[in-house]
Order: structure tokens, then sequence, then C-alpha cells
């Protein structure tokens, strides 16, 4: 048995464990070299998996050994893995994700640390047994490390299965922690009988009509003025003693910009490359973080975006004025 066997045999009993899949549902798959594949077969059992339920499959999906059948969900995997850097992927049905995903389109976690590892969560509608129609949920998975598919289950992608399984396991968690909010909260409401203290909305600013070319005078301007005239952005700076600066470096062409924060307000903004943080990607993610496709935090912590310099943890003491900013800056649009 070689190792990546073992490895597929001993996560699908972890996820059995877990009751993140029951009977036969569910399928695993793993990269082998650069041209195969390792998917389990057909009605394989994911708790009790041997090597005989593994199946290694070339780069169209068809079995080497003829005498063995795949998944049925097989052209699913190839097209994450065409589609995608996935190394793995995790395919299964947690009970209290798929349930959620009945009366909900997205899925935003509660705690920070759900919301930095899988960021908000795309539901993706499906109507067959196995997934037939895989282009939406490819889409997704190149900004999402995970997708939900209605009704049906979840889609994890990572470097190997234990990545995969992480965030199986960490969006069911953050699936649990949003029901016992919303029963605390109904059952808060009905305590109350409807007296009590509402938070405001954070409102946001209507998108100007005006495209900017990404990384331009005129759009990092924009983006300046618009955090400064932000009374919620300047509170929030203001009460975590902003003062910093950052560095944002486009790699196709070279551009840099540091935008310099004195106690919660933008004073300066300069085309240089000598910020405390500095931050760097290519142009499809920095579109795909202003167009808000991508949480800007959960694409650095997953590396479309790569800090240079300076630590995330230091940047997250200032989690809320950084959040609301690249809320703002979101409503610019790029072009």
């Amino acid at each position: 048995m070689t190792r990546l066997e073992r490895e597929m045999i001993r996560w699908g009993k972890v996820l059995f464990e877990r009751r993140l899949i029951s009977g036969w549902g569910g399928n695993l798959s793993r990269r082998v070299g650069t041209k195969d594949f390792l998917i389990t077969g057909q009605h394989a059992p994911l708790g009790f998996l041997t090597a005989k339920n593994l199946v290694r499959i070339d780069g169209e999906g068809k079995p080497l050994n003829k005498n063995q059948r795949a998944s049925s969900e097989t052209p699913m995997h190839m097209a994450v893995y065409r589609g995608t850097e996935a190394q793995a992927i995790v395919h299964v049905h947690p009970p209290a994700v798929l349930a959620f995903s009945l009366t909900r389109e997205s899925f935003v976690p509660v705690s920070f640390e759900e919301k930095y590892t899988v960021g908000e969560v795309p539901i993706i509608p499906q109507d067959t047994p196995t997934v037939t129609k895989p282009e939406p949920m490819v889409e997704e998975l190149r900004y999402h490390p995970i997708v939900i598919i209605k009704g049906h289950g979840t889609v994890a992608i990572g470097k190997d299965l234990q990545e995969a399984f992480l965030l199986t396991d960490l969006l069911e968690e953050a699936v649990h922690c949003q029901f016992f909010k919303e029963k605390t909260a109904s059952l808060r409401d009905k305590l109350s009988s409807g007296v009590g203290t509402t938070t405001a909305p954070e409102v946001i600013p209507p998108s100007p009509s005006e495209a900017y070319p990404l990384f331009s005078q005129a759009h990092m301007s924009a983006l300046v003025d618009t955090a400064n005239n932000d009374s919620m952005f300047r509170s929030h700076g203001s009460e975590t003693n902003l003062s910093t600066s950052l560095s944002l470096h486009l790699e196709e062409d070279d551009t840099s910009w540091t935008v310099k924060f004195v106690d919660g307000e933008i004073t300066d903004l300069e085309p240089r490359v000598d910020g405390e943080f500095l931050i760097s990607g290519k142009e499809e993610w920095w579109k795909a973080v202003f167009s808000n496709r991508i949480d800007p935090f959960l694409a650095t912590q997953q590396g479309k975006l790569k800090l240079l310099r300076g630590e995330l943890a230091q940047l997250s003491r200032w989690y809320k004025p950084f959040q609301r900013a690249f809320s703002l800056w979101q409503t610019i649009p790029v072009r």
C-alpha cells in the first residue's frame, strides 16, 4: 500500500468519525505526481476504505485499471483540478451545513477564526444527484477554499487531504455556531418582548459611476478620499490607534503605493514601497479583492496576496478599521 493510499484511508475514517459523512456518501481525491490522480471508487464507504476502494485515474478521469470504477463525481473532481491549484479534494455531506443551505444563499461565519480561514462561503444551487454543471462551483473555488452545494454538501480543496478536511470540519462547526446564535437571538427577543436597543447597520455609500484603472493615481486617490470621508472608518481607526503605513504592490507592472495612517486617518499617499507592511499580488487577485470576490484577510491567509513585510497578527489588531476601509474601497469600480 502506498503512502497516498494510507493517507486517503486515514482521512476517510476521520471524516466518518466526525460525522461529516455517513453510509456510502462522499468522495475524496488526491493528485499523484503531475499527470495522475487517486480517487475513491463508486459506492466506496469512506469510513471503511481499503486499497481496493481507491482508483488511480489519468488526466481525463479514466481508470488506469479498466476493471475498476471511479466515483460518479469524478468529472466534478477533474473540473476542479483543471480550474484551480487544488492538490486534494474532499466532497462530503455535513448534516448541519446541508440543512443550513436549504434556506440560505451564502454563509458568513460568526467567529474571527472562521472568517480568517473560510471567509464568506458561497452556496451554489444544485438540482441533480451528482454535480453535472461544475463550472459555477469551480469559479467560486478560485476565490474560496470551500463551497456549499445547496441541499447536497460541501467541496473543499487544499494542498493535501488534511487541509481540505480541516476546512470541512471548521465549516460544520461554524454553521453549528450560527444555529446557536440564531436560537439565542430568538430566545432573547421572546424574553424582551420586542423591547430593547438595536444596532444600526453599517451603511456603505453608493458606488461611483466611474471605473478607474487598477492602481492608477485616480484609483488610489479615490480610495483615500472615500476612507477619510467616512465617519465609521475614522471612528474605528481612532479607537484602535491606527497609525502605520501599508504598501500595496501590483506584480505585473511593478506598481507600488504606500498609504500612511495616523490616528485613524490617511495622511499620505505616495508611489513607494517602503511601508511598515507590504502586500503584493497579481492583478487577478487584487481585482478580486477590490471587486469583493474575496476578503483581503482571507486572500492573504491563502497566499493569493503575499504579506512580504510585517506580520498578519500585527495587522489583525486593526481588523475593524481595515475591514471598514476595504468595504468602502470595494464600492469603487476598477477596470
